[in-house]
């Protein structure tokens, strides 16, 4: 039997529900303005955000948030890569959830997470 895991993660998390999630939190809840190492950074309304990693990892309760799912978003998309090393136009965001779905925290840098 063959175990098509990619689409088993798909159906678990969603790209649309991290999409909706990163649009609430970037849009919504922090008002457009990013607060990175670097400084503040303003995303525009229209930004193109693209999910360009999903995991499940599994890790015992006590390590961490215990096994959960983590996303990695490049936020205004990806810019063509340098020799390999990912770029995203404005940053990358790592949202990290629970088995159920719930989202757990999440995380803004211009380095690439992945």
């Amino acid at each position: 039997m063959v175990v098509d895991y990619i689409s088993v993660l798909d159906s678990w998390l969603p790209d649309g529900k991290i999409l909706a999630d990163v649009v609430r939190i970037i849009q919504g809840d922090s008002g457009g303005i990013l607060d990175l190492d670097s400084g503040p950074v303003s995303i525009p309304t229209s930004t193109n955000y693209e999910v360009i990693s999903k995991a499940l990892i599994k890790q015992p309760a006590t390590v961490g948030f215990g096994s959960c799912f983590r996303a990695v978003i490049a936020i205004g998309g990806l810019l063509e890569p340098a020799s390999g090393i990912l770029k995203a136009r404005y940053a990358f965001a790592t949202f990290w959830y629970s088995m159920s779905g719930d989202l757990i925290t999440t995380d803004f840098e211009t380095d690439t997470p992945v």
